[in-house]
């Protein structure tokens, strides 16, 4: 995978006053990502699980789990669990990389069995650090092609945040006390709290460092490859643009995970669907390359604990949708299989977000205008329901408060299947009225149609 990018927030630089954390998913071409929801589980003596590849024993208790999942993997890209931990990961590669003869856990194993596993952050870490070092990583994270990576992981609760970066079967940890960013490429370097016993010693004994040099992690295990060093742009943008001096906000946040370079040298050269340059919401140009597929932000509510907003598809054309951990979601968010279903939330985002790519400048405008202002309806009615879900769990009504964050997600999602529905037979509309769809992304399109059973015209 050549991208993918995380952010954290502290509370003391986030406008709500809460540890916020958000991901956009970046997965190859039309592979759904529904969300889903495990309960929380009690497991007998000797039981395993069966995870994508490899089964490991199970532990005797696992949490709740809310995750955006590749729909053929047993993992998560990203997810929250009953206790408020919440992680995304990156694809990484390491020098490292060739040693690994065995296939281990998927990046995306090991992420949602730090959510089942891991009841604070901290402990999240430990859970992943541990399974790596006795199981490996490195599986095959595609279907339609061969690719395997390491990872690096953003972990967070309601009080820390954490950026796990992993290499072979070793690893490193630093904790992020103000904000931080992860992308395809390692970012930590010389400052460090937790590692791998052998981190440095390993390094020295490859030559990855010059006699005398400092340990630097990232410097000495980042793989010299293209798909390390082209992820650097994006990386470096999410910093710059969560370094803007003032508190980030959830919108805010959301307005970073739409990024295309609109303001600088890398502003793609015809439209941000054309996907000239890898950016923050990614725009596939090719059929074997990666495009943004899900978007999830998480944070935390006084009295609830913590809440999501998930964007399916790619964000810039999609609604942000509140999604809470009740045990419940509305069946239209958790289908989603290899070809197109009128069913699925994520197919109707994905069919959208394909026709307004055939002339992203002329159709993108009024999609994006009428997705901001569903999205700011949402946003009063969830605080609203969040606010009364609160205060009748403050009276031990929990029930009653689950019903009502249950009424905000399906009103939610029923609006958002007739948002996507609509904007698409308007575009579809236009795209007939000349001729069917035309421009330099006609034989994209077609390709990706036949490949997924989708029909734009």
């Amino acid at each position: 995978m050549l991208s993918c990018d995380t952010l954290a927030v502290t509370a003391r630089f986030c406008a709500q006053g809460s540890n916020t954390m958000a991901k956009n998913s970046d997965r190859p071409l039309g592979e759904a990502q529904p969300l889903i929801w495990f309960p929380p589980q009690d497991h007998g003596d000797g039981e395993t699980v069966e995870c994508t590849y490899i089964s490991i024993p199970q532990v005797p208790h696992t949490y709740g789990v809310l995750g955006s999942r590749p729909y053929w993997i047993w993992g998560f890209e990203m997810g929250v669990n009953e206790r408020g931990v919440a992680i995304g990961n990156e694809a990484q590669g390491s020098r490292d990389e060739s040693g690994e003869t065995q296939t281990g856990l998927l990046g995306m194993d090991l992420l949602r069995l730090g959510l089942e596993r891991g009841a604070t952050a901290r402990e999240a870490v430990e859970v992943i650090t541990g399974l790596l070092e006795q199981y490996g990583q490195r599986g095959n994270a595609s279907r339609l092609f061969e690719r395997r990576y390491e990872n690096s992981y953003m972990v967070m609760d309601p009080d820390e945040i954490w950026v796990l970066e992993t290499a072979g079967r070793r690893w490193i940890a630093r904790q992020i006390r103000t904000y931080g960013a992860i992308s395809n490429c390692y970012s930590i370097e010389r400052e460090f709290d937790l590692c791998s016993g052998d981190l440095e010693r390993h390094a020295r004994e490859n030559g990855w460092l010059s006699p005398g040099e400092p340990f630097d992690f990232a410097k000495a295990y980042t793989l010299p490859a293209p798909r390390q060093t082209n992820s650097v742009t994006r990386w470096r943008r999410l910093n710059q643009l969560l370094d803007g001096g003032e508190p980030q906000n959830i919108p805010g946040i959301r307005r970073l995970l739409r990024d295309h370079y609109e303001d600088g040298l890398l502003k793609p050269r015809f439209g941000a669907a054309y996907g000239t340059f890898p950016t923050i919401c990614m725009h596939a140009m090719t059929w074997d390359a990666c495009q943004t597929t899900a978007s999830m932000q998480v944070f935390y509510r006084a009295g609830l604990g913590p809440v999501a907003r998930h964007a399916m598809s790619l964000p810039c054309c999609s609604v942000y949708l509140p999604v809470y951990l009740t045990g419940w979601l509305p069946a239209c968010m958790e289908q989603g299989g290899e070809r197109f279903e009128e069913i699925s939330l994520w197919w109707l985002f994905e069919r959208l977000a394909a026709a307004v790519s055939a002339d992203y400048e002329r159709f993108a405008p009024a999609v994006q205008r009428e997705a901001a202002e569903l999205e700011a309806r949402l946003d009063r009615e969830a605080d609203q329901a969040e606010g009364q879900a609160a205060a009748l769990l403050e009276r031990g009504e929990t029930g009653p408060a689950g019903a009502v964050l249950n009424r905000m997600m399906e009103s939610a999602a029923e609006r958002a299947q007739a948002f996507a529905r609509r904007h698409f037979e308007a575009v579809r509309g236009q795209m007939e009225r000349d001729g069917g769809v035309l421009g330099p992304r006609r034989e994209f399109l077609e390709d990706y149609c036949g490949r997924t059973g989708m029909e734009l015209v």
